[in-house]
């Protein structure tokens, strides 16, 4: 027998059990979402981390590849392919079955021959058109050949229209964001190219650091005006070597000049104006000894004779390009 108090007090138990199993699954629950928060920040943490190394090295490494050269003159004295002869060899295969076709007694006593007949000759008329086709298809791949070894042709000649367009379709200038911004290729009387390079400005460099601390938080740190300025310097350094190796890997020359313009103050009128900072000749077999991989722009930039005025206190001077015989006429926009 269960009384009224027997029951009341049941069920005071039984609430007081559910209860107690809300709250915890409430705190597993609220322990479940602060460990989900904190991976979530860890894990921010460390993608900013990341981005901000990725950034560095696309500023300060863009010149970290492999040297290798577009082989032009091979394909410059290629034979022109001659111009292809109509073929009738699927049509005449199927005309020799066509012609050798026998009805067999099936198909005399029950009518097949005829429809048989009429689907070889059906198989002649595919075949003509298979060979016009065939035809097409090889004076179209004749042409391109043809195409592609007079633009070698011309590329070797240092027509510059071709030249140009090699650097437009077979150069990465126009995807180096975190190197540049735009490029003039000048071709000089004693034909010389100079690339002519809009690099980034000194605004373009972080102005902070993220690192991951061993806690797995993110430390954000303002960088000294300092080493903004060695970015900086480092950045338009890397964007030059770049710029000489695409257009070395590209061309058929045996060197390249390259200027780096960048924004820079003039002290002279107070004035932000766009300036020729850097002044580089490259020649194609220096490059083949070095290890660009492991190099360090600025460094790299000096041994291979590069010319810029630079301190850590102001950044980048403006150098004067009629000491290194720059002409900044017969502009061709690669």
């Amino acid at each position: 027998m269960v009384t009224y108090r027997q029951a009341g007090r049941g069920m005071v138990r039984t609430l007081r059990a559910i209860d107690r199993e809300a709250k915890r699954a409430q705190r597993q629950r609220v322990a479940y979402e602060r460990a989900a928060q904190r991976q979530a920040l860890l894990e921010a943490s460390a993608d900013a981390a990341q981005q901000y190394e990725a950034l560095i090295a696309a500023l300060i490494g863009a010149h970290r590849i492999a040297f290798r050269r577009r082989d032009w003159l091979t394909l410059a004295t290629e034979p022109v392919p001659p111009i292809p002869q109509p073929s009738t060899e699927k049509e005449d295969a199927a005309r020799l079955v066509e012609t050798a076709y026998r009805p067999g007694w099936f198909a005399r006593t029950f009518g097949l021959e005829a429809g048989q007949r009429s689907k070889l000759a059906a198989a002649v008329l595919a075949g003509r058109a298979a060979d016009e086709v065939d035809l097409e298809n090889r004076i179209q791949a004749a042409d391109a050949r043809r195409s592609e070894i007079e633009f070698a042709q011309s590329v070797v000649a240092q027509d510059h229209a071709a030249t140009a367009e090699a650097l437009d379709r077979y150069s990465e200038l126009g995807g180096l964001p975190f190197s540049l911004e735009e490029v003039d290729v000048v071709f000089t009387e004693d034909k010389r190219l100079i690339a002519m390079v809009d690099g980034l400005d000194l605004e373009d460099m972080p102005e902070q650091s993220v690192t991951l601390l061993q806690s797995g938080k993110a430390s954000i740190k303002a960088l000294a005006r300092t080493r903004i300025l060695e970015l900086h310097r480092d950045t338009i350094c890397a964007g030059s070597m770049r710029v000489a190796l695409e257009c070395l890997q590209t061309l058929p020359l045996d060197a390249v000049e390259v200027v780096m313009h960048t924004d820079i103050l003039d002290p002279a009128t107070g004035h932000i104006q766009s300036e020729p900072v850097l002044y580089l000749r490259v020649a194609a077999q220096a490059l083949e000894t070095l290890n660009l991989v492991r190099s360090e722009a600025s460094p790299l930039v000096e041994r291979l004779g590069g010319h810029f005025d630079w301190n850590k206190r102001d950044g980048f001077r403006a150098i004067n390009l009629a000491a290194f015989n720059v002409p900044t006429d017969t502009v061709i926009e690669a």
